[in-house]
């Protein structure tokens, strides 16, 4: 309905001054981020994405499922390859997806084949050097989504919400063009940075978007590390 779909970190300076504006969901948007990103540095050729979803928020008491894993949808690809599309038309990408009996956070697992080749080092300057990504650390012992809301919370994060893409540095593989890694997206949080940029560009207030990423990005308290 918006004719515009929305990421900061991949069209920002595409919305500035439109009257409508989509924000993408929250596993469209952590998909965009890490793809733009990537992009950038090595050229993609394609996208390989399996998406482990919860199946509700925490408030949803009423939904499930409670003792099952459920393909959503059986087709292939699911909605959210075509959603990333729509922002970020030349890249080719596949998921799918499935619900599990969880609330708190999705998973990707992603493949990449790129057009320059990678490594391992060279990956991970990119992933800490772009904004609103959490390397989650090796050293953490941290394999799950439950203690990453942990961590959230021992930062005193409100409502433990986890903005950024929490890619995790021991899922990280590269070998020539491959690259493949796991990534958790809380469902909760990640989009409400987005929407704050989104707003700042439909009106112009700033023409940057590592600017307005910035700003919003500060306002809220968030550093690469904290």
């Amino acid at each position: 309905m918006a004719g515009f779909s929305f990421n900061a970190h991949s069209n920002y300076r595409d919305a500035i001054g439109r009257q409508y504006i989509r924000v993408v969901s929250c596993n469209t948007t952590a998909l965009c981020r890490i793809i733009s990103a990537i992009d950038r540095e090595y050229g993609i050729e394609n996208v390989h994405a399996v998406l482990v979803r919860r199946s509700s928020d925490p408030g949803e008491i009423k939904k499930g499922p409670v003792d099952a894993i459920v393909l959503h949808p059986v087709t292939i690809p699911s909605h959210h390859g075509p959603d990333v599309r729509t922002v970020l038309p030349q890249i080719s990408i596949t998921t799918m997806a499935m619900m599990v009996p969880s609330t708190f956070m999705h998973m990707h697992a992603v493949q990449m084949r790129l057009r320059k080749e990678a490594s391992k080092d060279g990956v991970l300057k990119v992933i800490e050097e772009a904004p609103r990504m959490r390397l989650v650390e090796g050293r953490t012992g941290i394999s799950s989504t439950a203690e990453l809301r942990e961590l959230m919370r021992d930062l005193e994060r409100p409502r433990a919400d986890m903005w950024e893409n929490g890619i995790f540095e021991d899922s990280i593989a590269a070998k020539g063009s491959g690259l493949c890694f796991f990534q958790a997206v809380h469902q909760e949080a990640n989009v409400v940075l987005e929407t704050i940029d989104a707003i700042r560009a439909a009106n112009g207030a700033v023409q940057d978007p590592m600017r307005s990423i910035a700003m919003t990005d500060s306002a809220v308290g968030l550093t690469p590390r904290g």
